[in-house]
């Protein structure tokens, strides 16, 4: 029996494991920086990316293979202050949002 509670667990783990484990590289950053430099650098609140904008295509890529935390942490210290969350938002702001069907 143990080994089978063992054996649901692995799989467990292994179907709803994250889709990553911190691998990112600087170029997917510069990816994002660039094509949203608009909204990340954006010194006032507001100007965010439309979903259809180039912004959160790149975004979307970029978030088919990695996570947005990660991303991040390939800032420095000064960048993540500024601006890790206006990174970070980009994951929800990008996001495809299910239509409605019309009643």
């Amino acid at each position: 029996m143990p080994k089978r509670v063992a054996v649901l667990l692995l799989v467990f783990a292994i179907i709803f494991a994250p889709k990553v484990a911190g691998k990112c590289t600087s170029d997917q950053k510069e990816v994002i920086a660039y094509n949203c430099a608009l909204y990340i650098y954006r010194p006032r609140p507001g100007g965010a990316p439309e979903t259809w904008s180039l912004c959160c295509k790149k975004v979307r890529e970029v978030m088919q293979v990695t996570d947005m935390e990660c991303i991040v942490q390939l800032l420095t210290p000064k960048e993540q202050a500024f601006y890790g969350k206006r990174f970070r938002d980009l994951e929800l702001i990008c996001a495809i949002r299910p239509t409605h069907p019309h009643s």
